[in-house]
């Protein structure tokens, strides 16, 4: 088990060779996000394939609820909803991708880790303001027109469930960036890199 490298100034590092450096053990927030990239990684490859599952053959839930207005509603959405949701599932499995791939490089500390993370945590980002754009595009008007169509009281209460809708898609997508932003961010630092830099090739 490697331990955090001590900190060292600038003049300390210049002094050491590249293996010298790169044998001081690997800086622990390497091995932090490399555990959380795999946990995360597969969180979302379950995600996708339920996703998919349910785009093909329904979602086994709904029929718990029997033949109710609100079941049928279900799923008409996910009918009319139906390619929104294969694209933005065949997204989601790159980015699990990136971050499976990327995780597994930063525990087995290869030169490349944090690039692959970078790559996983752009991409990932941009996943997120796709689906809050696909939300407020698709989801959200489908949403109130199914609730319409099913009696849903006028007035305020749809005004109101409407302005919750995009809240929750906004707000949502965006906590959801917060760990690939810390990934970008922390993983970037100057020791970490410059650990990186000096790994055997």
């Amino acid at each position: 088990m490697q331990d955090q490298p001590p900190p060292l100034s600038p003049e300390e590092v210049a002094s050491l060779s590249a293996v010298e450096y790169a044998h001081l053990g690997s800086p622990q927030t390497v091995k932090v996000f490399g555990i959380m990239h795999l946990i995360f990684g597969g969180l979302g490859a379950a995600a996708a394939i339920w996703a998919l599952w349910i785009s093909f053959f329904g979602n086994p839930m709904i029929k718990l609820m029997g033949n109710t207005p609100q079941a049928q509603m279900q799923v008409a959405l996910q009918e009319k909803m139906q390619g929104v949701t294969i694209v933005s599932t065949v997204i989601m499995l790159i980015v699990t991708f990136l971050i499976l791939y990327s995780g597994i490089a930063l525990l087995k500390n290869r030169r490349n880790a944090v690039t692959w993370s970078n790559r996983y945590a752009v991409a990932s980002i941009i996943q997120k303001m796709i689906n809050i754009i696909l939300g407020l595009i698709y989801t959200v008007p489908l949403t109130k027109e199914m609730m319409a169509s099913a009696g849903a009281p006028p007035g305020v209460a749809v005004g109101i469930m409407e302005t919750f809708a995009v809240a929750s898609t906004i707000v949502g997508g965006i906590i959801s960036c917060v760990y690939p932003a810390l990934a970008l961010i922390l993983l970037n630092r100057p020791v970490v890199k410059t650990w990186f830099a000096n790994r055997p090739a």
